[in-house]
């Protein structure tokens, strides 16, 4: 076996490459091997004839166009197209035993988070830093199932947009409640560091709502801020999609879908921050990801 410390292809056979050839883990240990053969004829059509495409497909075309457009509509929180948010959705109402198709909703679309606080807390309080420079994980253009480190420069503008659709069900406890989606700008004036909040304060029993906020430019030079989800003083649980923190025409907000906001990053990409960081996490609070139909 040949043992290589890079591999350098020409740009004219990286599609060749990437077809005939698959790897392991590049940072550890990594392998080179030929891809796995293609199933047989037979094999393929059978699959086809299993699959959730195939399954799907005959709900899709009986849609009508309004229907469709409804679809379309709703996808455009996710930077996906009708077909592919139907799909995902179908795929969720399967796997939870759940009646389809059914209707989108503009204001969450099959992933949402979950924030669940339980006794003994009454509080909650997750982070996300935006400075200037940070490293995320973005998936490979044509390898979906690798992804690679990426520097992102977050040159900071005004106005900053702030956005969040959200369903709470929350029961006071204790003396003080607060419950809000927030920002924190950090500025400098004069050689002084300031601090300002600006916040969207959540309704503690709602249905499906959407809440925004603008935030103008502050006095000073923009060091960075960040964002909070903060919840004190009750138990119950709040549920959040689409979340936004929008400055020079881009959502800069990571896991804007709530595909996964416990997600933390190991090995070669534990340099990526986690979508939020716990600051404060008691005994019997919980955050992650859910189908939230699948919670009634």
């Amino acid at each position: 076996m040949a043992k290589t410390e890079s591999v350098t292809v020409a740009d004219e056979l990286k599609n060749l490459q990437q077809k005939a050839l698959e790897q392991s883990d590049r940072f550890l240990l990594s392998v080179m091997q030929g891809h796995k053969s293609l199933p047989s004829d037979a094999r393929r059509k059978a699959l086809k004839e299993l699959s959730l495409f195939r399954y799907l497909s005959p709900f899709w075309r009986a849609l009508s166009t309004a229907q469709k457009s409804a679809w379309a509509s709703a996808a455009a929180f996710s930077d996906l197209n009708s077909w592919q948010l139907f799909i995902s959705d179908g795929a969720a109402r399967l796997r939870n035993d759940l009646a389809l198709p059914v209707a989108p909703s503009n204001l969450w679309q099959v992933r949402a988070g979950q924030i669940l606080i339980e006794s003994p807390a009454s509080e909650i309080l997750l982070k996300q830093d935006h400075p200037l420079t940070y490293y995320v994980s973005q998936k490979i253009v044509g390898r979906s199932w690798k992804s690679e480190l990426v520097l992102l420069t977050e040159t900071f503008s005004f106005p900053l947009d702030l956005e969040i659709r959200y369903k709470s069900d929350l029961v006071v406890e204790g003396a003080t409640q607060r419950a809000r989606y927030y920002a924190k700008v950090w500025t400098s004036y004069q050689g002084e560091d300031i601090y300002t909040d600006y916040s969207i304060d959540f309704s503690p029993s709602v249905g499906w709502t959407l809440a925004s906020l603008t935030i103008p430019r502050p006095r000073g030079i923009i060091v960075g801020y960040t964002l909070y989800l903060d919840i004190y003083g009750y138990r119950g649980t709040l549920l959040f999609d689409n979340i936004r923190a929008t400055h020079g025409g881009t959502n800069w907000a990571l896991d804007p879908r709530c595909d996964k906001i416990e997600k933390t990053f190991t090995k070669a990409f534990a340099i990526v921050p986690p979508f939020w960081v716990p600051e404060s996490l008691p005994s019997g609070s919980q955050f992650y990801s859910s189908y939230p139909p699948a919670l009634a």
